[in-house]
């Protein structure tokens, strides 16, 4: 029997077909995720997505002698980014991606009449324009005559679309500023007082439970049984943490891509007063009865990719560059160079739109390798302010963080990660983890039991912080880095107050 996991990230889409009996990748098919670029920066285009998705289905359903046997379809998603459907599921107006910035008029509008203290209380998350609800407030504004019916998130719509069902899932519901967490529903305080019928927003189900059927006409275009289960995965960072074993609050997972945040699962939501001066966000976890801390930084990824456009390096050029770093041993070599990576705006615990990028440390003689090396600094003191707040905030100190994602190809990465957060780094050499944990969620919700997916020691690099240089780079962040965001950010608000 086989599973489909699908991932519908930022960057790159992925549709793959795995062996239920330890979740062995069989076919992968990926694709760039279709945009197009607007005077707002770029949309999602939801058509070419869809039909890329449909390709990669029948792409890979030609990979096994029985494509009959494909017992589900389970798709994840990053958060917030949605689409808003009309009474004849029309699409209205533009896919915004998650990080628009368009749609902050609309935000006001949401805490002139709820208080950001009240909005958190809540749905545990701190008010930003990134969020679900600001992107339907200005969807709504420009609809035009069309009328408003339904609302879901990515990996939602690609479920209806696969389905003909409307359903919303609960960690994707998290993400929205619509969603009362601690009733586990959706939000009547936060609809009411903005006009939004509570209608908009679908049934809820659990991830991995099946929502429907593949529609017909899917199954005669890809080849895959009418009788496969459709079911939406989640949120694509918690969907990933279940492919590698995260289920605990001993264990804290450091998801990389576009983004990268970290993870923790938790017992119960914490919204308290610390929680909501730190803008980290809780959420239900796509397990069954867990809920999950998780905070992100909004350019990991993408900070590397505007590095290569602004030396205009192709990937083969950036990968010899960190090989090189790597070799020479420049992860155990402290500079006083650093990029802030604010490129999208800034995360916890000080998160802000208005956040902007700053480079120190520049010198008549640097070049593009140290100023690559400046960028990997940033973007591992950055990580390490946010591991940092997390400890303040539950007590707790992890001796070991779990890393998926893009950055467990960058050997150089890891060990500055290591030295840099003075911890273990348990690197999980594991293609797809996202599309892993999609399939497996929606091969258990089938019915289907999938074994010990515990990944083997063989598959885990683990790398181990560099005492001496460890002090080096802890000087330039504590004397350095830590006072030079702290006035940063305090100028960018006062200018934003202006």
């Amino acid at each position: 029997m086989y599973a489909i996991g699908i991932d519908v990230g930022t960057t790159n889409c992925k549709v793959c077909l795995y062996r239920i009996a330890g979740l062995d990748l069989i076919k992968k098919h990926s694709f760039i995720t279709p945009k197009k670029i607007t005077e707002y920066g770029s949309d999602f285009d939801i058509n070419e997505l869809w039909q890329g998705i449909v390709e990669g289905l029948g792409n890979i359903a030609k990979a096994v002698k029985d494509p009959e046997n494909i017992v589900s379809i389970s798709v994840a998603s990053v958060g917030e980014a949605g689409i808003l459907l009309d009474t004849a599921d029309n699409v209205i107006g533009p896919v915004m991606t998650w990080y628009d910035t368009r749609a902050q008029p609309q935000l006001a509008r949401i805490v002139s009449r709820i208080s950001e203290s009240r909005l958190y209380e809540i749905t545990g998350i701190p008010a930003h324009s990134n969020y679900s609800l600001n992107k339907i407030l200005w969807l709504m504004d420009h609809a035009g005559e069309q009328q408003p019916a339904a609302w879901l998130c990515m990996a939602e719509y690609i479920a209806f679309r696969l389905s003909g069902v409307k359903r919303a899932e609960y960690s994707l519901a998290s993400r929205t500023l619509a969603f009362d967490i601690s009733r586990s529903g959706w939000s009547e305080e936060i609809c009411s007082a903005l006009d939004i019928p509570l209608s908009l927003f679908s049934p809820l189900v659990m991830a991995g439970e099946p929502t429907g059927e593949l529609l017909a006409e899917l199954s005669e275009l890809t080849g895959i049984a009418r009788s496969a289960k459709i079911s939406i995965a989640g949120h694509d960072h918690m969907v990933g943490s279940v492919a590698v074993g995260i289920s605990d609050e001993d264990q804290i997972l450091n998801s990389t891509g576009t983004t990268e945040g970290l993870l923790v699962v938790r017992k119960q939501p914490s919204a308290t007063e610390a929680y909501y001066q730190s803008r980290v966000s809780n959420g239900h976890h796509v397990l069954r009865d867990a809920y999950t801390l998780y905070a992100s930084l909004p350019s990991a990824g993408f900070a590397i990719e505007w590095f290569n456009r602004l030396f205009n390096l192709k990937p083969a050029d950036f990968n010899c560059m960190t090989s090189w770093l790597m070799n020479k041993g420049a992860a155990e070599s402290p500079t006083d160079s650093f990029l802030i990576p604010h490129l999208r705006g800034s995360g916890p615990p000080k998160r802000s739109i208005h956040a902007k990028g700053l480079v120190y440390g520049v010198e008549d003689q640097t070049d593009s390798e140290a100023f690559l090396k400046a960028v990997f600094h940033g973007l591992c003191y950055e990580l390490r302010q946010l591991l940092e707040t997390y400890e303040t905030l539950t007590g707790s100190h992890w001796k070991s963080i779990v890393v998926i994602g893009a950055a467990c190809q960058n050997p150089y990465w890891l060990q500055l990660k290591s030295t840099i957060l003075n911890r273990e780094i348990v690197a999980c050499k594991l293609p797809e983890a996202v599309s892993r944990g999609a399939a497996l969620l929606g091969a258990r919700g089938a019915g289907f039991q999938t074994g010990d997916i515990t990944l083997s020691e063989d598959l885990l690099v683990r790398y181990q912080p560099h005492e001496t240089s460890g002090r080096g780079f802890d000087r330039v962040y504590q004397q350095i880095y830590k006072h030079l965001y702290a006035s940063k950010i305090q100028i960018e608000n006062q200018l934003n107050r202006t």
